[in-house]
C-alpha cells in the first residue's frame, strides 16, 4: 500500500507542476479564442445589418422576387458558415 501512497503522491506533485507550466499557454489560447469571437460577433452583426438593407426585406418587393433574391442568401449563408 505504500508503493500507491508514493505513486499517488507523486503524480499529484507531476500534475500540478504540469499545471503551471501550461497555465501561460491555456492563457494565451483563451486570449486567441476571445479575439476570434468577437471578430465573428462584429462579422455576425455587419452581415444581419446588411441583410436588412436587401430588397426582399421589404413588402414591396413581392414574393416571386423576394424568393428568387433568398435563394442566393442560402449560398451566401453557406459560404459565411464555411
Amino acid at each position: 500500500m505504500t508503493k500507491v501512497n508514493k505513486d499517488w503522491t507523486d503524480l499529484k506533485k507531476v500534475a500540478k507542476d504540469t499545471k503551471k507550466e501550461i497555465t501561460p499557454l491555456v492563457k494565451d489560447e483563451q486570449d486567441t479564442n476571445n479575439f476570434k469571437i468577437k471578430k465573428l460577433e462584429e462579422e455576425i452583426t455587419q452581415f444581419t445589418q446588411e441583410m436588412k438593407k436587401r430588397e426582399f426585406f421589404y413588402y414591396k418587393c413581392g414574393t416571386t422576387v423576394a424568393l428568387e433574391k433568398l435563394n442566393g442568401v442560402f449560398d451566401e449563408l453557406k459560404s459565411f458558415e464555411d
